[in-house]
């Protein structure tokens, strides 16, 4: 949390919350059993994760869902005075990368996006105190604060930017890859911010008491196309990740995030 960050002592986050990320869809706890999920990868440093190539033939296959985890101990503890304290995801920015062959060369787009992506992040003071404006998480992030707002917001840096832009141009005849690594916003301020025209990036799954699943089946048919196959899929993947993790809607939760992208 970025505003436990005094100079002196600062609330790591595996202290209070873990992330889990689920690669697929199932429609059932025996499938979802069978499908790769990523453990514990929250770090507050930023921590290199060994990347691992999954190999999908559909694009409900390469479902990516982010499940937050918040320590019990911290966030339901009868002796704690963070009893009423919630995870809120602000801001999630996804890099697509689209470079095949090339990863092994050092001027590759992926060999750049790592070399970044190792880079120390900034100490969160300095001689003069406490930085109040924001500070880099590594070569490709940063934190832009507004201390008297309450918010720290999740940016790419203009090295990452040079590399991976937003939006890019749609491809054509002439450059049919007119930038082979884009990045998008899929959570921005609490919201899911999307182009017009565009697929929706996010959703978050329901806690587990809930029994209204319609936007994950709506959700899943915009990657699917409308039909029921897709819609029944959404809601039973949703009850099925909310019944393994006991999301509760405060400190467990859990997001559908579309792997595609949209041009």
């Amino acid at each position: 949390n970025i505003f436990c960050d005094g100079i002196t002592a600062k609330t790591d986050l595996k202290d209070v919350a873990d992330a889990d990320i689920i690669v697929g869809s199932a429609a059932s706890e025996d499938e979802l059993t069978r499908l790769r999920i990523v453990e514990n990868i929250a770090s507050t440093s930023l921590d290199a994760v060994s990347s691992t190539q999954i190999d999908t033939a559909s694009i409900e296959s390469a479902l990516m869902t982010l499940v937050l985890k918040g320590n019990s101990s911290y966030f339901y503890s009868g002796a704690s005075n963070t009893m009423g304290y919630s995870l809120e995801l602000d801001d999630l920015i996804t890099i697509h990368l689209m470079e095949d062959g090339e990863a092994t060369t050092t001027n590759s787009k992926e060999a750049t996006l790592k070399t970044l992506l190792a880079q120390l992040p900034d100490d969160n003071s300095d001689a003069n105190g406490l930085n109040t404006d924001g500070y880099f998480l590594n070569g490709a992030f940063k934190f832009d604060i507004a201390r008297d707002d309450g918010i720290a917001k999740l940016e790419p840096s203009s090295a990452l930017m040079a590399i991976c832009p937003f939006n890019p141009p749609r491809p054509s005849a002439n450059v049919p890859f007119p930038s082979t690594c884009v990045l998008r916003r899929d959570i921005r301020r609490r919201t899911y911010p999307a182009r017009t025209g565009a697929l929706s990036t996010a959703v978050e799954i329901p806690a587990v008491d809930q029994t209204d699943r319609h936007t994950n089946g709506v959700f899943m048919t915009t990657l699917l196309g409308d039909n029921d196959y897709a819609y029944g899929l959404g809601q039973n993947f949703s009850q099925t990740v909310a019944d393994k993790y006991t999301l509760n809607g405060q400190w467990k939760r859990a997001y559908m995030i579309n792997p595609g992208y949209e041009w």
